[in-house]
């Protein structure tokens, strides 16, 4: 009986032990898989966007047709990635490979009614919803609050206004989409064709949009910290006072500066540099 018993113990534990092995060499192959399955879902660089540049007249080009997006653009084609970005927008204009844009000629943040400030304006904001839905943009540059200034419409309230509008665009973005909120720069106000001259010295020029480029930071941080995707784009260190045409819009050598800025962060993004 002991010599029967001894063999049976013997393939009970040979085949409890091929059967570890299996399950190991099993869950191995499921790691395996499952490490493939990742490195297949990771981003793969240049990666291809819809690129839309968001904002005011600075956006449109009042004062050079296409603004920065020709600059932008001609890089991009110089450096062999216009393939992969594709600007979108309900506008079009500029000598590039490709004009669309979203840039909006005397609007602010939020709309400003008459009855407020004496100036009407419309308001970025309620463009949202339509302009997203119908060009879904991966990566925005938006540059906005120019105007709010220029028609000292509520300031104190702006960055409430500006972080509305900002929500707004994440909440439409996909979840690796970007985007990138600018400052806005120094405005002359010597120069009176925009700027009025009972209203604004040029000390209290300097300090309304300081403190509104201070909310935009602010802004920033906040959603950053909250997860969202949202950089940076500091134009107000790129362009100078005398980049400007008329006290407010950038000449056509201050919208090649902000062309190579963003031509900088745009092929950083499909680049993953």
């Amino acid at each position: 009986m002991k010599k029967l018993i001894l063999p049976l113990l013997l393939s009970a534990m040979l085949f409890t032990a091929c059967g570890k092995a299996d399950s190991s060499s099993e869950g191995a192959g499921s790691t395996a898989a499952a490490e493939s399955a990742s490195s297949e879902a990771e981003i793969q660089y240049p990666r291809s966007i819809k690129l839309m540049c968001l904002g005011d007249s600075i956006t449109e080009g009042f004062t050079y047709r296409g603004s920065y997006r020709v600059q932008l653009a001609d890089m991009l084609e110089e450096n062999g990635l216009s393939q992969y970005v594709d600007f979108v927008g309900k506008k079009k204009a500029g000598d590039c490979y490709d004009g669309q844009h979203c840039g909006y000629t005397g609007y602010s943040i939020d709309a400003i009614a008459e009855s407020v400030t004496g100036d009407v304006r419309s308001g970025i904001s309620d463009k949202v919803d339509e302009l997203f839905d119908a060009y879904t943009p991966d990566v925005v540059l938006l540059q906005i609050g120019t105007n709010d200034i220029l028609s000292l419409y509520e300031l104190d309230s702006a960055g409430d206004r500006l972080k509305n509008l900002v929500d707004s665009i994440l909440d439409k973005l996909p979840e690796d989409g970007m985007l990138y909120l600018a400052t806005i720069p120094y405005m002359d106000a010597t120069d009176n064709t925009y700027i009025s001259a009972e209203y604004f010295t040029v000390d209290a020029m300097d300090k309304y949009v300081d403190e509104y480029n201070e909310k935009v930071r602010t802004v920033v941080q906040e959603e950053k910290a909250a997860g969202r995707n949202i950089e940076l784009a500091d134009v107000n260190g790129v362009l100078t006072k005398d980049d400007l045409q008329d006290g407010v819009h950038p000449t056509k050598e201050g919208y090649e500066k902000l062309g190579e800025f963003w031509y900088g962060i745009v092929s950083a993004y499909v680049t993953g540099e």
